[in-house]
């Protein structure tokens, strides 16, 4: 997959853009703050459904106008010569957005997910390895969803469960009176979709380990042995062979029916996918407590590129590579190794020099672009 252009229409501080892509590497480069990585949350918005920075909508229009728009033309490798498809989306200062696909309108985001598919590391994702447990759902979530709408379906029905039995936990506490068939149906709800999430969690994590071990241990020349372990509900680790069947129905719907106080008294539901975690370590030790910043940035780095390769495996095409500051942060042996790694696949790089590709001829052929005041300047050359 490739994307071949991106048009901005008054997001963040881009007034009118349009850049065209090449199937290769291509080079952002300016001083911070110029709309370097404005380009790429637009081109993620279509990979995850919402900004990567946290950032609501509305925060995404341009100061003082009315509404913001931004589009991205791409097309799929395995279908060469075909036309390229289109994602956009229509963002009003006030009232609901559009999303379109190909000119018609989606009825959500839910529905443009798995359209396009695009994998990002900036330095922030350092909290992957670093950061609490939400951090770690987040990136398993969006990375298989972006491959599997099924996952997209029963995810956001357990969110849903989930709001509402939490309301009727705030209503309970309250003192209010709640039938214990309506808190029968809320848990054989919340566990169907949970056994779901699960299954597909604990597959992936096992397909992660075995590729973030390679490309943790060429970056480390195999001294150090990374593991990842997927900890669901109240602390059972997923199978490591993937063979038995999840556990989470039964004893999700055990925990949401004998603990309700306790529940009530937290004003929230405290078991279920939303608490689940993946444990990282590296020789046997918490990667988030040891580990240097080198080794939790080389374990994050292992990680990203796995997430290209297991998508791969699963829809048949590389995904694009957005790198948001990057390789100012790593040193040039680790530069040469991405290069390599991602050879034959887009990569979309931002830094503040057009130096940043390795002068060793992996970068050759990339096409670059000056980012000044949210102004993009075509200035190729060869490396």
């Amino acid at each position: 997959m490739h994307i071949s252009r991106a048009k901005y229409f008054c997001y963040r501080n881009l007034k009118e853009v349009n850049i065209e892509f090449t199937g290769g590497v291509n080079v952002l480069w300016g001083l911070n703050g110029q709309g370097k990585s404005n380009i790429l949350e637009g081109i993620y918005y279509f990979a995850r459904g919402r900004s990567f920075r946290g950032a609501k909508d509305r925060d995404l229009i341009m100061f003082g106008e009315q509404g913001a728009a931004c589009e991205i033309e791409f097309c799929k490798d395995k279908s060469a010569g075909a036309p390229p498809s289109s994602l956009k989306t229509e963002i009003p200062l006030s009232g609901r957005k559009k999303l379109m696909r190909n000119g018609a309108q989606l009825r959500g985001s839910a529905e443009m997910l798995g359209s396009f598919r695009a994998v990002l590391f900036c330095p922030s994702h350092l909290s992957i390895v670093n950061g609490g447990p939400a951090e770690r759902r987040s990136f398993i979530d969006i990375a298989i969803a972006q491959s599997s709408a099924d996952y997209v379906y029963y995810l956001s029905n357990y969110r849903r469960f989930l709001s509402e039995r939490n309301a009727l936990l705030k209503r309970y506490a309250s003192g209010k009176s709640v039938p214990r068939e309506e808190w029968e149906t809320y848990a054989e709800q919340l566990s169907m979709a949970a056994a779901e999430i699960y299954a597909s969690r604990s597959s992936y994590c096992n397909q992660l380990t075995g590729d973030v071990k390679k490309y943790f241990s060429e970056m480390t020349n195999g001294a150090e042995d990374p593991c990842l372990e997927y900890v669901a509900l109240s602390g059972e680790k997923a199978d490591s062979e993937g063979g038995e069947s999840p556990p989470s129905l039964d004893i999700l719907q055990d925990k949401l029916m004998s603990n309700i106080e306790r529940e009530a008294a937290a004003g929230s539901t405290l078991w279920g996918p939303h608490k689940d975690d993946i444990k990282i370590t590296i020789n046997g030790k918490a990667a988030r407590i040891f580990a240097s910043q080198g080794q939790q940035r080389s374990i994050a780095l292992a990680m990203k590129l796995a997430e290209g390769e297991i998508s791969k495996r699963v829809t048949g095409e590389y995904p694009v590579f957005l790198l948001d500051d990057v390789f100012s942060e790593l040193d040039e042996n680790r530069r040469k190794y991405i290069m390599e790694e991602l050879s034959g696949r887009q990569i979309i790089v931002t830094s503040c020099e057009p130096s940043v590709v390795p002068s060793d001829g992996s970068g050759s052929g990339a096409k670059y672009f000056e980012v000044s005041g949210g102004r993009i300047a075509d200035c190729s050359q060869e490396t």
